[in-house]
């Protein structure tokens, strides 16, 4: 029995479109069920927040850290030089420059701190003698807005270059 030439390319076309197809359901059912596309921190691997993003310039490229407490964290763990060149405005998620910035430091608010406590060998909770995001760091545009904070969840306010020069002391 011989196959017409038509008859093939018509088998070969209806071929094709069913690989189409399934490549496209196929890549429709990923892009709708694949992991989030959440930026992460270039240090900690953690989330990054919108209101507590900074961009530092680290290893000498533009780099993306969680909090400006990591970035500075970083540039003391490392031993390399870190330039902070952008802060986020905690309250606005408005980005601020780093030598017109406010910080409360040390505040019982730490959006990076995870959320499960660590067990021992023994099973039972252990405590957290460091995390690199703490103490925790925020900015703010302008002094009142850094006091207000303050009142409400702790903290001392400080231009945000005294805290980065005394950040590890």
């Amino acid at each position: 029995m011989r196959i017409e030439p038509a008859m093939k390319r018509r088998r070969w076309l209806v071929g094709m479109l069913g690989v189409v197809a399934a490549s496209t359901i196929g890549y429709a059912g990923w892009r709708t069920f694949r992991p989030g596309d959440q930026a992460v921190c270039y240090a900690c691997k953690r989330p990054i927040h919108e209101h507590s993003k900074t961009v530092a310039f680290a290893d000498a490229r533009s780099r993306l850290f969680c909090c400006p407490a990591c970035a500075l964290s970083q540039q003391e763990q490392s031993g390399e030089p870190v330039i902070i060149t952008r802060l986020t405005s905690f309250l606005s998620g408005e980005p601020l420059a780093p030598e017109n910035a406010f910080v409360v430091r040390g505040s019982d608010v730490n959006m990076c701190i995870r959320d499960r406590g660590l067990i021992g060998a023994d099973k039972r909770p252990a405590p957290l003698r460091f995390d690199r995001c703490s103490p925790s760091l925020y900015a703010f545009a302008n002094p009142s807005e850094a006091s207000q904070f303050a009142r409400q969840h702790g903290g001392q306010v400080m231009l945000f270059r005294e805290a980065a020069e005394t950040f590890s002391k």
